[in-house]
């Protein structure tokens, strides 16, 4: 049997190795998911004739038949920012240790492309999904239908309003309110805030901690120094230089980005206006990014602890895919941590 196996390749099953090595089907499937009441010795001799005769499983086939396909789908908006390679790293690592694989999805940051991605997850018939959703998200349709096929569903980092559905995020508006207090407290009081998009939740709550801070030190908000664009760099870019048309002969001392890539944008257009960081213009960005301490100067940001989040988050998820009755959506608010660099030093007598 194992001979002629060899000679086909294409479309091995788990009945076909089962008979091979004289064991059962269902010892076969829990072997190559690593389960860890089959022996290693069982699991070893089962995943080396699945690896030489080019076994793939049938997803779809296991999730038809088992009611499980122990596949967790994720939907970010976007993978340049190094704050969702980390939060992946956390979901992998926490999914890997459950026995559940990963299909991750990109949204780029398309409202369209979200659905559809969702809807490619949900014809694979995952157990669960995580979602961080596009900076252009107003429609929540998809998600309620979502919850109506009682698919576990739990938001990260973007998240919705909407209590119905677990969430884990970091305290925003308080990291936000740090940041601003911080700079405030090194002697600058005209401080403008290039925000993402309100509709966002990250974004809002940034914004309310930018102002909370001016509000309590009785410092006057100015709405000509509140910027609304994305969360890119090139978003940052064009944001600042918007800032400076638009206030030639009354410019911020400080500009506090609503993320980090916003604020590399506001180095590059500062570069390109002969404006220097931090003697012209101070910066504070908001997620320290790996390259944040690269920058020139090293940019002071508030550190979001990625890892955790994700970790946080797939966590929520396989509770609730494996207890679905006892399950009450929860929200997880993780601290931030202010990270004092040179991109916003006291200013000057």
């Amino acid at each position: 049997m194992k001979t002629n196996l060899m000679k086909k390749k294409s479309n091995v099953t788990q009945t076909q190795i089962a008979k091979a090595l004289n064991i059962s089907v269902v010892t076969v499937s829990k072997a190559l998911r690593n389960y860890p009441d089959i022996s290693f010795e069982t699991t070893q001799r089962v995943q080396k004739l699945a690896d030489e005769l080019g076994y793939t499983p049938d997803l779809i086939a296991r999730a038809l038949s088992s009611k499980r396909s122990n596949i967790i789908g994720v939907v970010v908006p976007e993978i340049d920012h190094s704050f969702f390679a980390a939060v992946m790293e956390g979901i992998y690592a926490v999914a890997k240790e459950n026995n559940f694989q990963i299909i991750l999805t990109v949204s780029q940051e398309d409202d369209q492309r979200e659905v559809e991605n969702l809807q490619t997850l949900l014809a694979m018939r995952v157990d669960g999904i995580l979602v961080s959703v596009s900076q252009k998200t107003t429609d929540y349709s998809i998600f309620h239908l979502i919850e109506k096929k009682k698919i576990p569903l739990v938001f990260f980092d973007r998240t919705i309003p909407d209590k119905r559905f677990s969430q884990v995020v970091v305290d925003d508006r308080l990291g936000a309110y740090h940041a601003v207090e911080y700079a405030i407290s090194q002697g600058y009081h005209r401080i403008a805030h290039l925000t993402g998009p309100l509709n966002i939740s990250i974004a809002s709550e940034r914004y309310l901690g930018y102002r909370e801070a001016l509000e309590k030190n009785k410092i006057e908000v100015k709405e000509e120094w509140i910027i609304q664009c994305g969360f890119s760099e090139d978003n940052g870019y064009r944001g600042f230089k918007k800032l400076v048309d638009n206030n030639k002969s009354d410019l911020p001392e400080v500009i506090f980005a609503v993320n980090d890539p916003v604020a590399i944008g506001i180095y590059d257009a500062a570069e390109e206006l002969n404006l220097d960081i931090p003697q012209d213009i101070g910066v504070i960005g908001f997620s320290n990014n790996r390259i944040s301490k690269y920058l020139s100067p090293p940019l002071t940001t508030v550190m979001q602890p990625a890892h955790d989040i994700g970790r946080n988050a797939v966590q929520l998820l396989i509770q609730e895919i494996q207890n679905p009755m006892k399950y009450t959506p929860r929200q997880i608010i993780v601290q931030t941590q202010l990270v004092v660099r040179e991109s916003c030093l006291k200013k000057l007598a």
